[in-house]
């Protein structure tokens, strides 16, 4: 059922949001309370007008007390301001991981996007087209063992892997379209012979679609997302043990049909 809230709640988010100056003070008094009018002042970039009326507002709203020459959070600001900071840190947590959402296949798809919260997050920018890939091919010099499912292939991540180690051991498991690619491609079958020769890695088809890349780590996730065209366009990286859970029931799915690829 769904919750309903109370005029007087609206009411009160209207309040706050309509200033970050109110805000800031209730974060302020909820962390470093109480603190004088002055010392208020010194976390804005406000006029005295503007702090002045704020403060008087939030007093009047029972939120902050005053009390001689200092202001206070009462009880029900202090859970106020709780709320406003879990507020604040997930917005500012789903704004980071917004070009990983954009492009992350939604349907059939069984996870939580709370769990990404403390995810590290490589976009494809303007500046920086090709995070996404630099991030990959990074962990992919130091890894030991790594489960993944490629729905793309590319030559410098697979020339990354065991760059600082000799002794990984890999499954990875492809498309149809990148096994094809592993048979024909002469960069790629030199690449393959040049791995065998400093680790092990074993390809597998998969018979299913491999829409996004899957990165098992021995401690973390790496999952990559691409555009209609195979461009990466966001990876994160997280050791959430619920992503990991997802991430080895995924690959798991993938790997159990999948042939060796020779």
């Amino acid at each position: 059922m769904e919750q309903e809230f109370s005029a007087d709640a609206f009411d009160g988010l209207q309040f706050v949001s309509q200033s970050p100056v109110r805000v800031t003070f209730m974060l302020e008094l909820s962390e470093n309370g109480p603190m004088s009018r002055c010392d208020l002042r010194e976390t804005v970039d406000a006029s005295r007008t503007t702090v002045s009326r704020n403060l008087d507002a939030l007093v009047a709203r029972g939120w902050v007390d005053e009390a001689g020459a200092t202001y206070r959070v009462t009880p029900g600001g202090e859970l106020r301001a709780s709320a406003l900071e879990s507020y604040l840190s997930t917005a500012e947590a789903a704004d980071r991981l917004e070009p990983f959402f954009r492009w992350f296949p939604m349907d059939g798809v069984e996870v939580e996007w709370e769990w990404f919260l403390d995810a590290a997050v490589y976009p494809s920018t303007s500046a920086d087209p090709y995070a996404p890939v630099d991030r990959h091919a990074e962990r992919l010099e130091t890894a030991e063992r790594l489960h993944a499912l490629l729905p793309e292939v590319g030559l410098r991540p697979m020339q990354s892997i065991g760059r600082e180690r000799d002794d990984f051991e890999h499954e990875l498991v492809v498309s149809p379209s990148v096994a094809e690619t592993l048979r024909s491609e002469r960069k790629y079958v030199e690449e393959r012979a040049a791995l065998d020769e400093r680790g092990r890695v074993s390809f597998y088809v998969s018979e299913e679609p491999i829409r996004t890349y899957v990165g098992l780590f021995e401690d973390d996730v790496q999952i990559g997302v691409s555009d209609g065209d195979g461009v990466p366009r966001a990876l994160v990286e997280t050791d959430d043990e619920r992503v990991r859970r997802w991430a080895r029931e995924t690959y798991d799915r993938h790997r159990s049909d999948a042939e060796l690829l020779c």
